[in-house]
C-alpha cells in the first residue's frame, strides 16, 4: 500500500466507482449517461412495484394483513429510488466535489509538515474502515435473508420465500414455481443490496471528508501562531496576515462543501431515516402475524441502516463544532488590532456549524436518530396490544 495519502484515497475511490459501476451508477463520471445495466437496475425496481400490487391484489380478500406484511420492504424500494433520483440529478456537483477532494490530498500531501501527510492518511484509514464496515452489514444481511429461507425451506420442507410479491401466472405452493420465485427474490436482494450500498458509499465519501477539513484546519491555526509570535519584521507581519486569510478561506471553503452536501443529501437522509423507521415497525408487524423467516435478517439491517446516516451526521457537527474551537485556540494577543479584528469576524462566521438537515427541521445527529426510536418503540408496543385484543 502506498504511503502517499493522494494514492490512498485514489485506490479507495477505485473501489467506490467499480461497485458504483455495477449498477450503472458512476455518477462520479461527469459524462455518466444510462448504460444497459443502469436500465437493468430501474425494470427491476419497476418489476417489484408491479408484482407487489398484482400479489397485494390477489392475497387481499383472504388476508388483509398481508398487505402490511407486502409493504415490509417497500421502504428500501423507496430509499433506492430516491438515491437513483439525487444520484442522478446532481451529477455536475458530486463530480465537482469528487475533483476537488482529489485536489485537497494532492496539495496538502506536498506541504512541508509531516503533520499535513499523517492528517490525510487518518482521514483515509477511517474512510477505508467505514465503508468495510457498512459494505459488511448490508452483505450479511442479504446472505442472511437468502440462506436463512433457503435453508429453512429445505430443512422443514415448508415454503419459505425471501420477499412477499409473487410472479404473474406462476403458483409458488408447486415446488417449481416456488423456487423459480425463490431465484428472482435472490437476484432482488442481491442487486437491491448493492444498490443501496452504492447510494450510501456516496454520502459516506464526502461526509467523511469534514475530517480533513477540520484537521487541516487545525494546523493552519498552529503554522498561524507560530507566525504571530515572530512578527519582528514587516515580512513577518505579512506573512501572519496571509496566514490569517488563508485560514479564512479555508473555513468559507468548509462552509461551502457542508452547504453542497446539505443540498444535495438532506433530502436522502430524510427519506432514508424515515422509511427505514416505518420498515421496522412493519417488519416487526411482519414478525408477530406470519411466518417470514427472513424478516429477522431485514430487521438486523434495517436498524444499523436507520443509524448510520445519523452517526454521519454527527461526525459532520463534530468536526464544524472544531472549526469553531480552533478559532478560539488563535493567539489573539499576539495579533496585531486589524488582525484581531479580522480574526473576531471569523470567530463569529464560525459559530454556526454546519450540519445537514433532517427533515428540514432538525439536524441530522445521533440524538435524533434516538428521538426517531422512541417513537418505533411507542408504535410497536401500540401494535402488540392491539394484536393480543
Amino acid at each position: 500500500m502506498s504511503t502517499r495519502a493522494s494514492d490512498n484515497f485514489n485506490e479507495i475511490m477505485r473501489f467506490v466507482r467499480f461497485i458504483t459501476s455495477c449498477v450503472g451508477f458512476d455518477v462520479y463520471d461527469p459524462n455518466f449517461h444510462f448504460t444497459a445495466v443502469t436500465i437493468t437496475v430501474v425494470t427491476l425496481i419497476s418489476m417489484y412495484y408491479i408484482f407487489t400490487i398484482l400479489t397485494i391484489a390477489k392475497e387481499f380478500h383472504g388476508n388483509w394483513m398481508f398487505m402490511i406484511q407486502a409493504s415490509a420492504m417497500s421502504g428500501s424500494v423507496v430509499q433506492a429510488c430516491t438515491k437513483i433520483y439525487m444520484g442522478v440529478s446532481s451529477v455536475p456537483t458530486v463530480s465537482k466535489l469528487y475533483v476537488q477532494l482529489n485536489q485537497n490530498y494532492t496539495h496538502f500531501e506536498k506541504e512541508e509538515d509531516a503533520r499535513y501527510s499523517m492528517a490525510l492518511l487518518r482521514s483515509c484509514h477511517k474512510l477505508r474502515r467505514f465503508l468495510v464496515l457498512v459494505g459488511i452489514s448490508y452483505m450479511v444481511g442479504a446472505l442472511g435473508m437468502i440462506i436463512v429461507a433457503v435453508l429453512a425451506s429445505i430443512l422443514t420442507g415448508k415454503l419459505y420465500l425471501i420477499m412477499h410479491f409473487h410472479l404473474p401466472g406462476i403458483d409458488v405452493n408447486t415446488e417449481w414455481g416456488f423456487w423459480a420465485t425463490q431465484a428472482l427474490h435472490c437476484v432482488c436482494i442481491i442487486l437491491g443490496g448493492l444498490g443501496l450500498y452504492t447510494g450510501d458509499m456516496i454520502i459516506i465519501v464526502y461526509l467523511m471528508q469534514s475530517f480533513v477539513y477540520a484537521d487541516i484546519l487545525q494546523l493552519k491555526v498552529d503554522h498561524l501562531n507560530v507566525l504571530s509570535e515572530k512578527q519582528d519584521s514587516t515580512e513577518k507581519h505579512y506573512e501572519a496576515s496571509a496566514q490569517l486569510v488563508n485560514i479564512a478561506k479555508w473555513h468559507q471553503t468548509y462552509t461551502r462543501f457542508v452547504d453542497q452536501c446539505n443540498d444535495m443529501f438532506s433530502v436522502m437522509v430524510s427519506v432514508q431515516v424515515t422509511t427505514s423507521a416505518v420498515c421496522i415497525v412493519i417488519t416487526v408487524f411482519s414478525l408477530l402475524t406470519s411466518d417470514w423467516i427472513g424478516g429477522y435478517c431485514y430487521f438486523c439491517v434495517l436498524v444499523p441502516i436507520m443509524y448510520l446516516y445519523c452517526i454521519l451526521g454527527t461526525m459532520l457537527e463534530n468536526c464544524s463544532e472544531k472549526f469553531m474551537y480552533e478559532m478560539y485556540n488563535i493567539s489573539f494577543y499576539n495579533l496585531n488590532p486589524s488582525q484581531q479584528r479580522f480574526g473576531l469576524f471569523m470567530l463569529a462566521r464560525s459559530q454556526q456549524p454546519g450540519a445537514i438537515l433532517l427533515l428540514g427541521v432538525m439536524p441530522l445527529s445521533v440524538s435524533s436518530a434516538l428521538q426517531v426510536t422512541k417513537s418505533i418503540y411507542s408504535i410497536t408496543m401500540m401494535m402488540a396490544r392491539f394484536l393480543q385484543k
